[in-house]
């Protein structure tokens, strides 16, 4: 297999990995503008949008080691 299709499989997989990173952020922000916008229960509001943080917090947390160990290995490749 040559260096430039091992570093392409790299990028394609960082590349995913980032976009599944982004859309969890995503998440979070939407459900802190509807936590902003609920006006009838904050607390109810504020206890839904703290679980959603949380969830999607907790997902980004395991995904990070992923992104940097991808992320390393390829400016591994690119130096070799």
């Amino acid at each position: 297999m040559s260096r430039t299709t091992v570093l392409d499989r790299v990028d394609r997989k960082l590349r995913r990995l980032r976009a599944i990173e982004a859309s969890y952020r995503h998440w979070i922000k939407r459900a802190h503008e509807e936590f902003r916008d609920e006006t009838v229960d904050k607390e109810k509001a504020h206890k839904r949008y703290d679980r959603i943080r949380e969830k999607y917090t907790r997902k980004i947390e395991r995904l990070q080691p992923k992104i940097r160990a991808l992320t390393l290995r390829r400016s591994e490749l690119k130096n070799t």
